[in-house]
């Protein structure tokens, strides 16, 4: 470790007590390969704390010393220290200070003369309790940092080449529950012909990696094994769904509490068509010269049942009209609690067609939830017909 051994720092303006106390600890900080350094005052104390902070283990303070009481140095010990853990020592009952201690979250403190065993015993208690934080620290890192490495995983399977043609225009945003990094959010759009265009949206219940995998699973089957193999035949959005349904019965059959809703599409730019099909998801919208119009067809989510069959609609689209596909979490910004705080119709219809359409979206529905971020991940796909 750079600056030396990692060590017990005691402070004390009495060199007897500081004599004393290396004297009942030596034994067991050399059992710990620690180091034992001391300090007459609070100032002496952070200078070596100051050399060498980041090795500290356990801060033992007497609480009345000239300069600076015990109680105001374990704080500042633990504003720039928080690895270390601290313990007072008094020979006085000042509750005041004893109180300022604690809420400088000390670990314990004893009071003076000290029984030898119980010192040993407080002092033993306390390097646990620093090495277990230490080890939860160390393992929060590497779960953050192995969250973030899945998340761009994902961004970069789920991140589609969206299709550009000069008879639509589509944006796709996507955005994980904070400090998750990754999520259960499904997009894409495909192009199957010059102006034919598969559109897809899912959501994977829960949040995190093990959603996260299922949206893997879901990108690593639907184009190989069902878009690509199309061969130019036309594209059916209940019978790709009634596919995939059986496809998820198979690959997901040992995951118990999976619940998987998606909505399929195609797009049809020179005859204006749309035709889609939905297995549990929220509703699209269609956004049409200030109009809004809610598509409210639905069915069983993916993998309740072995075989589902699918009702399958279409519709005539305009040119101006702005196909809104999403994901629940715009509307529900608590999440897991299942409340639609943000009414759809009334959201789509209060934020015009913008080149930053999403992010106002997204402000919006926060601003009517009355919420400072989503608890649930947020997926909006949009296709507008020119």
């Amino acid at each position: 470790m750079p600056g030396g051994k990692r060590f017990v720092l005691l402070v004390d303006d009495e060199q007897s007590i500081l004599n004393a106390l290396s004297r009942e600890l030596r034994a067991w900080a050399a059992s710990l390969d620690l180091e034992i350094l001391t300090a007459v005052s609070a100032l002496k104390g952070l200078e070596i704390l100051s050399a060498r902070g980041e090795g500290a283990v356990v801060v033992i303070s007497d609480l009345r010393m000239p300069e600076m009481k015990g109680s105001d140095f374990l704080l500042r010990v633990r504003e720039s220290y928080p690895a270390a853990v601290t313990i007072l020592l008094t020979g006085y009952s000042e509750t005041e200070e004893v109180q300022k201690a604690v809420k400088a979250g000390i670990f314990s403190y004893m009071l003076k003369p000290w029984d030898a065993e119980y010192l040993l015993a407080e002092v033993q208690k306390a390097y646990e309790h620093g090495e277990l934080k230490r080890d939860n620290e160390r393992y929060m890192r590497t779960m953050i940092e192995e969250l973030k490495w899945a998340g761009e995983m994902q961004k970069a399977m789920l991140r589609p080449n969206l299709p550009s043609a000069s008879g639509v225009e589509f944006r796709a945003s996507y955005r994980p529950v904070r400090d998750l990094y990754c999520g259960g959010d499904y997009y894409d759009a495909l192009a199957v012909s010059p102006s034919r265009y598969v559109l897809l949206i899912g959501d994977v219940a829960g949040h995190g990696v093990r959603a996260a995998m299922v949206t893997g699973i879901l990108k690593a089957i639907i184009f190989p094994e069902y878009v690509h193999t199309l061969g130019g035949k036309d594209f059916s959005p209940s019978a790709f769904l009634s596919w995939l349904n059986t496809r998820v019965n198979f690959e997901l059959r040992a995951s118990s509490g999976l619940i998987i809703t998606f909505l399929a599409a195609l797009l049809d730019v020179e005859q204006k068509y749309l035709k889609y099909a939905n297995a549990g998801h929220t509703h699209p919208v269609i956004v049409r010269s200030g109009e809004v119009l809610e598509l409210p067809v639905s069915g069983s989510g993916l993998g309740f049942a072995q075989s589902v069959s699918y009702s399958e609609q279409s519709l005539q689209v305009r040119q101006g009209d702005v196909i809104n596909l999403y994901t629940d979490g715009l509307v529900e910004p608590g999440g897991t609690d299942g409340i639609a705080e943000v009414k759809p119709l009334s959201l789509f219809r209060r934020v015009e067609y913008s080149p930053d359409y999403h992010r106002r979206l997204m402000e919006a529905a926060l601003a009517e939830s009355g919420r400072a971020d989503f608890g649930d991940d947020v997926t909006l796909l949009t296709a507008r017909v020119m």
